[in-house]
């Protein structure tokens, strides 16, 4: 089997569908990709949802930080990465 060029039917760009590609998809009975592959990532990357991050400090050892938390919500503490992994070392977490 050869590899295959295709047009993506969302911005018409050519791109190749390798043999290896061809007979998974075939084995697993799946239909042959119509976008190319940055429009497949779009696509998967839009199901995802969007996120926001937050620039604020840690509350332990007030280290600046960028985190996905919001800190005027969240009620635990945020911690910075090193500080996490202290806590996490030192606390049985199925404890509490």
């Amino acid at each position: 089997m050869a590899d295959t060029t295709h047009v993506c039917a969302s911005c018409g760009q050519k791109f190749l569908v390798i043999s290896q590609e061809e007979e998974f998809l075939k084995k697993m009975n799946l239909p042959m990709p119509t976008l190319c592959p940055s429009d497949r990532q779009l696509r998967r990357l839009r199901g995802r949802g969007e996120r926001k991050l937050f620039r604020t400090t840690c509350q332990q050892c007030g280290a600046a930080m960028v985190t996905t938390y919001d800190p005027a919500t969240v009620s635990a503490k945020i911690l910075c990465q090193t500080c996490y992994r202290q806590y996490y070392d030192t606390t049985d977490i199925l404890q509490k």
